[in-house]
């Protein structure tokens, strides 16, 4: 071991010494754990490899009872079996014998098992024996056959397409996708196949050649008259027919085995990452099942909270709308008034959220040292997606029920385009001036009556993805975060931007904006301050109910600990509460959402444990605190709520760690109590849905509301 390796080994083996005799040697583990999980002890010349191998030597893993008492054992484990060369087989042969789960759950974490060439992998199969370890290495070699078929036929069909450029697979692509959106009830599914035009995508992109982006007009319109024009106008270009749907024969067997790769994906994640999973090996009963419906349950329960949460804030932006006086004006031209009018609402939802929950404020730095007002950007997502679906998809939908068959249906679409002198095809493209000059009507302000060519091209700047950077970042990072086809649904090929109609048409754009925000560019320069002010506004909102407020709040540094500083210390009616304020994007699997409870969350409560004791102290001795607060009894403890406030909504109203989660948008609503804003639009009228506070507003009451779920009884 190096000797940085071994400086991390002391420091752990300090921190379980020093905490082993106040608490039971769980907890004293589970403590040590926290300092390793949070990349401790600190230093830009400290290597997580380097972490790994000191957390792997301490004493601790030989302690039996220990690992039994210990929470996060296998979570800590897991990101020491990420290295082949952190840990001594004889340790982890050890634990098999003494904690046989927490190993087999530290495997699963990590999905060591999917690494079949690794050392660690090999030695534990050679080395371990027994039937519970031969079951549960029969599954995991299950798991992982079942993947074979698939990759078989991904790599076969790329194989068949390898040949197609970036623009000529778009071309197929653009084709195919139309196939989802037939209908209305077809168009609610497409999405879903998003992930898996995504990677294929992403693979092509990690195989591009500088020619890829090289684009011409010249080498443009060849393309499409080569790929795209032969399936849309069969008639004049028969000699490349054939070819043409081979090409997309070939692309929809890619994405049959990419869909079917992508959801067993989902069961291995299940398996590896669902606590309620089990697995078993019995003739005809499948290998992974869940021991019981709960998992699932809170799964539906947080989608039937997310669909609430839709109609709260589009509620709240009819309400702006209306009481602004834009209700009584006409947008844009009288045929295109209402989805106008929609999608202005639309924006003014998203830029509510966006600026109570998330901290945005009615400007955005998008780079270059250029600020556009939020509203812009906003709309003009929103404006996109209203023409796409009145200038393609309709029209489609419409030409496919006359004549059922998909590519007619795209040619009469296509055709009316050329006709009219407007691009209908499958995908659309146009040079940067151009499209700046589409967006720039949508700036249009009091400043800028006629709009902002600046403000438009750093509104396309935002929402655009690079292809060619993206293929390098691929190629050199591929485990930095890419753009989904809708966070950035604007792809730039050379000089060219490109779109694909039934992506923009119908993503959501709210989702869009703020994962490029906070996952795609989560390292922006405004990311701080817009976490500080997600703080500022909820203390805002806490005051404007009679709560006293300290925000940011440092308790002084003991010699057993620095417990940071507290984001929030609220005290009305003798009850305080402390507040741990999380910030983060939107999450769509499994995988992300285990990620942010056992990273964001894990450490939230891990905090909030350690600055109760510090606050609890404060709220005592420190006097000047206590006038801040107008706190004045003797006995903190009593009457404090300690809770985690997270913009995400997948953990609401459970526990991590002993400390309640509450979502940063249940609590909204709450403080204002809108409970009767959950109902859709049209169902306001229908039935009284009381206050939620019938005796009028107390901190008691307020906990109560909160720990109880008062808000999401009846409806969810």
């Amino acid at each position: 071991m190096t000797e940085k390796g071994e400086r991390c080994r002391q420091h752990y083996q300090s921190v379980y010494e020093r905490s082993h005799p106040e608490i039971n040697k769980g907890r004293a583990l589970d403590e040590c754990l926290h300092h390793f999980l949070d990349q401790r002890p600190a230093g830009k010349n400290l290597s997580a490899l380097e972490r790994a191998q000191g957390l792997a030597r301490v004493s601790f893993w030989l302690d039996q009872d220990a690992l039994a008492q210990s929470e996060l054992a296998s979570l800590a484990l897991s990101r020491v079996l990420h290295f082949d060369n952190a840990i001594s087989i004889e340790i982890l042969l050890h634990l098999a014998s003494r904690n046989p789960e927490v190993l087999r759950w530290a495997i699963r974490y990590s999905k060591l098992f999917m690494r079949v060439t690794s050392p660690l992998w090999l030695a534990l199969r050679a080395g371990l024996a027994g039937n519970e370890w031969e079951v549960f290495f029969a599954v995991c070699d299950r798991l992982l056959v079942q993947l074979k078929p698939f990759d078989e036929l991904i790599a076969s069909a790329e194989k068949q397409l390898e040949r197609l450029s970036l623009l000529e697979l778009f071309s197929y692509l653009s084709v195919l996708a139309y196939e989802g959106i037939t209908d209305d009830s077809h168009a609610d599914r497409s999405g879903k196949h998003w992930q898996v035009y995504n990677r294929i995508i992403l693979r092509k992109l990690q195989t591009c050649s500088e020619g890829d982006f090289r684009l011409t007009e010249s080498r443009l319109a060849r393309s499409l008259k080569r790929h795209l024009s032969p399936i849309l106008f069969p008639e004049s270009s028969s000699a490349d027919g054939a070819r043409c749907r081979e090409n997309l024969e070939w692309l929809a067997v890619l994405t049959a085995a990419t869909q079917e790769r992508i959801d067993y994906e989902g069961s291995i994640d299940w398996f590896c990452f669902d606590q309620e999973c089990c697995y078993q090996l019995k003739p005809g009963e499948p290998v992974i099942y869940n021991k019981s419906s709960a998992g699932t349950e809170r799964w539906k329960r947080t989608e039937r909270k997310g669909d609430l949460l839709w109609h709260y804030w589009m509620n709240r932006a009819v309400q702006a709308f209306i009481e602004s006086g834009m209700a009584e004006q006409t947008i844009g031209s009288p045929e295109n008034h209402e989805l106008n009018q929609l999608a202005y609402i639309k924006a003014m939802r998203s830029e509510l959220q966006l600026q109570q929950i998330y901290g945005l404020t009615d400007r955005i730095a998008l780079g270059d040292g250029i600020q556009v007002r939020l509203h812009q950007v906003l709309l003009a997502s929103e404006l996109t997606s209203v023409f796409f679906t009145g200038h393609f998809i309709q029209p489609f939908q419409h030409y496919f029920q006359e004549h059922g068959v998909l590519a007619h249906a795209l040619g009469r679409l296509a055709m009316d385009g050329l006709l009219s002198g407007e691009n209908r095809f499958p995908m659309t493209w146009s040079e940067e001036e151009e499209k700046i000059g589409r967006i720039k009507g949508w700036t249009v302000s009091e400043d800028c009556p006629r709009g902002s060519a600046e403000s438009a091209k750093a509104i396309l700047k935002f929402w655009t993805s690079d292809l060619k950077a993206l293929g390098q970042q691929l190629k050199q990072q591929p485990g930095m975060p890419a753009p989904r086809l809708h966070e950035q649904p604007f792809y730039k090929i050379g000089r060219y931007s490109f779109q694909f109609p039934w992506v923009v048409a119908q993503q959501n754009n709210l989702t869009a904006a703020i994962n490029n925000l906070r996952r795609v560019n989560a390292r922006r320069a405004d990311v701080q301050e817009e976490t500080q002010r997600v703080e500022l506004v909820l203390a805002e909102s806490l005051r404007q109910r009679g709560f006293a407020v300290k925000v940011g709040y440092r308790p002084l540094v003991t010699a057993e600990d620095d417990a940071g500083e507290v984001d929030l210390i609220c005290h009305r009616d003798g009850v305080v509460l402390l507040l741990e304020v999380k910030s983060g994007y939107i999450r769509s699997t499994r995988h992300e959402v285990w990620l942010h409870r056992t990273n964001t969350l894990r450490k939230a409560a891990w905090q909030l444990r350690r600055k109760q004791v510090a606050v609890l102290n404060a709220l005592i001795d420190d006097q000047e605190l206590r006038a801040k607060l107008g706190y004045h009894s003797h006995k903190p403890g009593a009457d404090m709520r300690s809770w985690i406030i997270d913009t995400s909504i997948e953990f609401d109203g459970q526990s991590v760690d002993g400390f309640r989660v509450v979502s940063r948008e249940a609590l909204e609503i709450i403080l204002r109590d809108e409970k009767q804003l959950l109902r859709p639009l049209d169902q306001l009228d229908e039935g009284y849905v009381g206050s939620l506070f019938p005796d009028g507003f107390t901190a008691r009451w307020l906990v109560s509301v909160v720990e109880s779920d008062e808000l999401w009884r009846g409806i969810c």
